[in-house]
C-alpha cells in the first residue's frame, strides 16, 4: 500500500512530458522521462535528445551501442554534425527495463518510463507481450479500472537506471545488428534443407565512402534472390550473413570479385579497405 501511494506521488510530479535528455555531465537524470515506442519489428526505442558537451560515441556507450548501430537506427544521421537538441532514436532491450519498485530502490538513481499507445493496442499485448509484466500491476500503476485505451496515452511500464544500459543486458552481444545477423543465420540455416552447399572464396567489394547503412544485404553472381548467404572474414573469423537482392553485373566488375556488399555489412566483418578477401557459402 504504501508503494503504490509512493508511486502515485511520484507520478503527480511528473511534468507533462519531457524528453529525455540528461545534461552536460550526464545522459540521463531522475528528472527525465523516457517515452517508448514500437517499431515494425517490435523493437522499443525512445528518442535522446542531445543536450550541451554530449558526443554520438559517449551516448553510444552509455546506452550499450556502438555509433554504428546508432547509424543504423538513425538513417541519414551520419550524413550532418551531431547538434544539441537533435533527437536520436535509442533502442531498449527488456531487461533494461525495471517493472518492479524492488527493495533498495532509489527514485534519484531511476527514470520513468512510459509507452506511448499506438493504434491496436491492448492492454493485454502490452503487458504481456511487449513488457512481459501482470495486466493487473499495469492497470494498477497507471490508476486503470478498466482495459480501454486510447491512441497516444501514456502508460508507466518501469524505470530505467540513470547509470546507462550495459551492453550485457541485450540479447546479442552487439545489440541490435547482432540480433538481426543472427536472425538472418537462422534463415540461412532453415534454407539448407534440401539444397546443395556451395562454397567460393575471393574479393568482397563495398562501397566504402557511402553513407548508406540500412541493411545487411549483397549481390553474388549464383546464389538465388532473396537467399541468405554466409560470408566469412578469415582475417578476424568474423561471419556475417547477407540478404541476397540481384546478381553481380557481368561487365561491371572483375571475376575475381565473388561478392559486393552493403556498407554495414563490410563494417560488421571489419572491413578495411574497399576490396578484401572473403569465404562465401550459399544454398541452391
Amino acid at each position: 500500500m504504501r508503494k503504490l501511494l509512493f508511486l502515485a506521488l511520484l507520478l503527480l510530479s511528473l511534468p507533462d512530458k519531457l524528453a529525455a535528455t540528461g545534461d552536460s555531465l550526464n545522459y540521463l537524470t531522475a528528472k527525465d522521462t523516457i517515452f517508448l515506442s514500437i517499431g515494425p519489428f517490435e523493437e522499443k526505442y525512445f528518442d535522446h535528445i542531445v543536450a550541451p558537451k554530449q558526443t554520438l560515441y559517449s551516448l553510444a556507450r552509455f546506452y550499450g551501442l556502438s555509433v554504428e548501430e546508432l547509424y543504423y537506427f538513425n538513417p541519414g544521421l551520419k550524413d550532418q554534425p551531431v547538434k544539441i537538441g537533435m533527437p536520436i532514436r535509442v533502442p531498449i532491450p527488456n531487461a533494461a527495463i525495471k517493472r518492479y519498485m524492488e527493495s533498495g530502490f532509489q527514485p534519484s538513481e531511476n527514470v520513468p518510463v512510459f509507452y506511448v499507445v499506438k493504434r491496436g493496442d491492448t492492454m493485454y499485448r502490452i503487458a504481456k507481450s511487449y513488457f512481459r509484466m501482470p495486466m493487473e500491476l499495469l492497470m494498477a500503476r497507471n490508476n486503470m479500472a478498466g482495459h480501454t485505451l486510447k491512441e497516444g496515452q501514456q502508460l508507466h511500464v518501469g524505470w530505467i537506471s540513470v547509470f546507462g544500459i550495459p551492453d550485457t543486458l541485450r540479447q546479442h552481444a552487439g545489440g541490435p545488428l547482432a540480433r538481426r545477423n543472427a536472425a538472418l543465420k537462422k534463415i540461412y540455416q532453415f534454407e539448407a534443407a534440401g539444397k546443395r552447399q556451395y562454397e567460393s572464396q575471393g574479393v568482397a567489394f563495398w562501397q566504402k565512402d557511402s553513407k548508406e547503412d540500412s541493411d545487411l544485404y549483397a549481390l553474388h553472381r549464383y546464389a538465388p534472390r532473396n537467399s541468405i548467404i554466409e560470408v566469412l572474414n578469415p582475417m578476424n573469423n568474423r561471419i556475417v550473413y547477407v540478404k541476397v537482392i540481384g546478381k553481380i553485373p557481368d561487365t561491371a566488375y572483375r571475376d575475381d570479385v565473388v561478392v559486393i556488399l552493403s556498407p554495414l555489412a563490410a563494417k560488421l566483418l571489419g572491413a578495411i579497405d574497399a576490396r578484401f578477401f572473403v569465404k562465401v557459402k550459399y544454398y541452391r
